[in-house]
């Protein structure tokens, strides 16, 4: 099971937003959108499709944003509607390095500044 990813501009949203697309073969997986400024990356979304959820997909998602956006730290906010909880939600984002910071924001430093 190898994922792809396919990145897109998004004409809409944060300026410079990118919408990141994960596919296995033709079947499209999850999608997330991603901006930064000069000294942080924000995830706005990461979603896996409802029949994908419960594989791994999650994980192998954030794992490769993670290590495609290690120059600087990685900031999101939690989202309070999730199907799977907000303390659920916090802990696996801990689970992959995500720290809380205050309120539903968490934060992952980059390797460089470690």
């Amino acid at each position: 099971m190898e994922l792809s990813i396919q990145i897109f501009a998004r004409n809409y949203g944060h300026p410079g937003e990118l919408r990141y697309e994960f596919s296995d073969g033709d079947t499209l997986i999850g999608v997330a959108s991603v901006s930064a400024d000069e000294t942080t990356y924000y995830i706005h979304f990461l979603s896996v499709m409802p029949d994908d959820r419960g594989k791994g997909y999650g994980t192998r998602i954030l794992e490769a944003l993670c290590q495609k956006l290690d120059d600087k730290p990685i900031t999101l906010e939690l989202d309070k509607g999730s199907p799977f909880g907000l303390a659920n939600l916090r802990n696996w984002y801990m689970r992959h390095g995500f720290i809380p910071t205050s309120g539903d924001w968490m934060i992952r430093q980059s390797k460089a500044a470690q």
